[in-house]
């Protein structure tokens, strides 16, 4: 299934790098990551989420970003192209584990009425 075209969530389940503290990603994602994406015009909303350990188990992902843009491909010219962005992605690629990082898109239901 493609990107639906539009606005659109990105819902972002990230696993940390082996070694990476879940603090070490709260500030990033505090200081740097939402602050710059949130200054963007394409990005409407944008929250991150720390997975806390339940009954001794430890959870698939350590993060969950939920992310809602106007417009998918706007967003990826900006993520890629804007100069401020280039330190959020190079920190973001020491932190978290890419290739186990998935990501879910959606689009909203609007209640009827």
């Amino acid at each position: 299934m493609a990107i639906p075209e539009g606005r659109v969530c990105a819902i972002n389940f990230l696993p940390l790098k082996e070694g990476v503290a879940l603090e070490e990603f709260e500030r990033f994602s505090a200081e740097l990551d939402q602050p710059t994406c949130l200054a963007q015009d394409v990005v409407e909303g944008f929250d991150a989420y720390a997975v806390r350990h339940r009954d001794g188990e430890a959870p698939a992902f350590d993060v969950v970003e939920v992310m809602t843009v106007s417009d998918w491909a706007e967003w990826e010219r900006v993520r890629d192209g804007l100069e401020e962005m280039k330190p959020v992605i190079e920190a973001w690629d020491q932190l978290v584990d890419g290739d186990g990082a998935r990501t879910v898109f959606a689009t909203p239901i609007a209640p009827k009425g």
